[in-house]
Parts: structure tokens; sequence; C-alpha cells
């Protein structure tokens, strides 16, 4: 045996021995047991785990119940202001009507995202603000003085939509749009009955919450490492998977992107005749707060009182998520902020705005497009929950 051989094998059986006297033990500084003096991992790390309890319970208990009993409130009022206005059509009552509506479906952009529980059973989303309305299916039932509205196959002739369709019937000027209601005593019921199913659709939903808040806020899977986890079924998961849902479709590509004709294929063309709210003209304001809701309801701010409780900020920050080298949170917030900024330019209904100011909207979109990743891929891996939807955008 050479001594070159030799000096080698001393060499290696040297370090092996250095490797083999390197204190092992946790390296992470972020871990309860860190140990400053270990030099080799030994995969026994622990970490605190999140206090989900308190995020659960402070999302029930100061947004999510608020928002859905303000939102039932604004409701039982539309129901009045529509048996007045059945009882005497009058232009006051159709001012007062019309108010009403826009109130109510202010309060619906804080609670749409809040599809899971109670409204995931009853598909409250669809069956409130569907858009665009089929008019032609609307004014048939109308006609006929035929229409069930629990049918799934009506969700889209009535809701809040429906109202803006019959309150701002397009061709009619006011004093008309009188006449018309009062002449025809189908379209009055039509009137009666869109009103009625909203108010018993959310009557369920929160009197379901009463006893469903106990399970959301004790459902989280704990494992045998004392560790819960953020699996399918879960409301860690269910919120997630809402918010994001609600985001992606409803809002970025329902409020902004089909209008906009980004979704169209090679063409492009507008379709302004899609937007929310195409009859009253009163999109861009329900933009604004959905996107308004959404920040809060992240941030666990308060419904009643804007005071910062727990959120999925608090809960991204726990898990130290970033976003190139930028605390995850504070990238969305400041994403929020410039989306908020892009819609604040937009000074007209949204319908006219794709036509008449194509750059600014076509901003807005790219502006919602960008958060898309943040909350849909960073968020999701960073708290370990799994988009349970399709995506079938392609983008």
């Amino acid at each position: 045996m050479n001594t070159r051989f030799l000096k080698f094998l001393y060499i290696l059986s040297a370090l092996l021995i250095i490797q083999s006297c390197k204190k092992s033990g946790c390296t992470d500084p972020n871990a309860l047991n860190y140990d400053i003096d270990a030099q080799k991992e030994d995969n026994g790390c622990l970490y605190e785990d999140y206090d989900k309890l308190s995020l659960l319970t402070n999302l029930a208990d100061n947004y999510i119940i608020p928002s859905l009993d303000a939102y039932k409130s604004r409701i039982i009022t539309l129901n009045i202001h529509v048996d007045s206005f059945i009882e005497n059509p009058s232009i006051s009552n159709l001012t007062l009507l019309r108010t009403n509506w826009e109130d109510a479906l202010l309060n619906w952009q804080d609670i749409g995202f809040l599809d899971f529980g109670p409204s995931e059973y009853i598909l409250l989303r669809s069956q409130t603000n569907t858009f665009p309305i089929d008019t032609t299916e609307l004014n048939n039932s109308i006609t006929l003085a035929d229409w069930n509205l629990e049918y799934a196959s009506s969700y889209d002739s009535k809701g809040l939509q429906a109202l803006d369709y019959l309150l701002f019937k397009p061709g009619y000027t006011d004093s008309e749009l009188i006449t018309y209601f009062q002449n025809n005593t189908n379209a009055k019921n039509y009137l009666k009955a869109v009103a009625e199913d909203l108010n018993q659709n959310i009557n369920y939903v929160t009197n379901q919450w009463v006893s469903y808040r106990e399970d959301f806020i004790n459902d989280f899977e704990v494992t045998q490492s004392n560790f819960s986890t953020n699996s399918q079924g879960s409301s860690i998961s269910n919120i997630i998977n809402a918010l994001c849902l609600h985001y992606e479709f409803y809002i970025r590509r329902g409020k902004v992107g089909l209008p906009l004709g980004v979704f169209n294929g090679f063409s492009q063309l507008e379709l302004p005749e899609l937007v929310e709210c195409y009859y009253s003209g009163k999109s861009t304001q329900n933009l604004v707060r959905s996107i308004n809701s959404l920040r809060k309801y992240v941030t666990g701010s308060s419904y009643l009182n804007n005071d910062n409780g727990l959120g999925l900020d608090d809960y991204m920050d726990f898990v130290n998520a970033e976003q190139s080298t930028q605390q995850l949170s504070t990238v969305i917030d400041n994403q929020f902020l410039t989306i908020l900024d892009e819609v604040n330019n937009i000074n007209g209904p949204l319908s006219e705005e794709i036509i008449n100011n194509k750059s600014q909207i076509t901003q807005t979109y790219q502006e919602l497009q960008q958060l898309v990743p943040y909350i849909k891929v960073d968020m999701t891996s960073a708290l370990g929950v799994l988009i349970t939807y399709q995506d079938n955008d392609g983008d």
C-alpha cells in the first residue's frame, strides 16, 4: 500500500471523526428549542403553533356574523320599501326603493366572499347576485305569471341584479316606469317575490350561523404532534379557498375582466353589458366596496368599528411568509391599496369607462391580476392550504 493512499485514508478518517463530534441539535433560530451551539441538524426542531382558535373567533364574531346581520337588516328594510312601492307606485317611493336597493347591494359586497358553511349550503352567492341578468327569462316570467325562484334555473333572473333591471328598466323614464308597475300586477308580484326570496335566503344563513359558529371556530385538525393542520375542509382552508375564488372569478374576472374583453378570445372585444349593475350604472362603487371589504377581512378588522384584530395577515407574519424579501402580508396589503388607487381613477360606470377610458380599466385589471398569485399561490403555500376549486382561465 503506497504512502499517498495511506495519507488519504488518514485524512478521511480524521474528517469523519470531526464530523461525528459536531454537536447535534435544532439549528433553526425560529424554533422553540433552537440551540445556538448546535452544528448539526437533528430534525428535532419544535415550533409554536398559531392560535387559530383566536383567529377564527375574531373573524366569526367581529366580521362574519356582524356583516351577515348588517346585510340582513338591509334586506328587511328593502322589503319594507318594496311593499310601500307596490302599494303606492310613485316617484318618491321609487326613489326610496332604489336607494335602499343600492345600500343592500353595497352590503352584499361585504359578505359575497363568505361562501362556505351555511352560505355554501344554499349557494347564496348564486342566488343573490348573479350577473349579467337574463332579461328574456325575467320578462317571460312576468308575462306568463309563471316562476319558481327556488329552482336553480331562476338564479340568473332573480336577486339583486333582477332589481337592478326592474328598478332602472331601460327605455323607460321614471314616470313611464311608475305606469308600468301600476298597470302590471305580474311585475309587482315578481318584484315582491324577488325581495322575499332575498330575505328568505339571508334569514336561513344567519339562523344557521347560531349553531355553525361553534363548529367553525373549532374546526382545525390537530395532529399527533399537537400541531393543527389546514387540511381540506378545515375552517382555515374554507375561508381561504372562498376568498381566493371570490376574488379571482367574481371580482377580477366577473366585475372587470369579462366586460373588458380579456377573456373574449383573440378579438378582446369589449362586452360592457356584462358589468355588474349594468342598468343603474352603479358598478364602480360596488367594485370599490368589494375590494375594501376583502382587505378588512384579510387584516382581521372589525366590521363595525375597524378595530384591528387577528387576521390572515397576522398568520402570514407568524410563519414568516415573504415575497421578494418583503413580508407577504405587507405586499398583499400594498397591492390592495394600489388597486383601490386605480379604481378611484375611474370616474363613471364601468360599462361606459370600458369604452371611453379603456386604458384606465386595463391598468386596473392588470393590478387586480397582480394580486391573484400573492393570495392564491404565496399565501396558500405559506399557510399550507390546498386550492380546491378549478381554474379554467389558463392564466
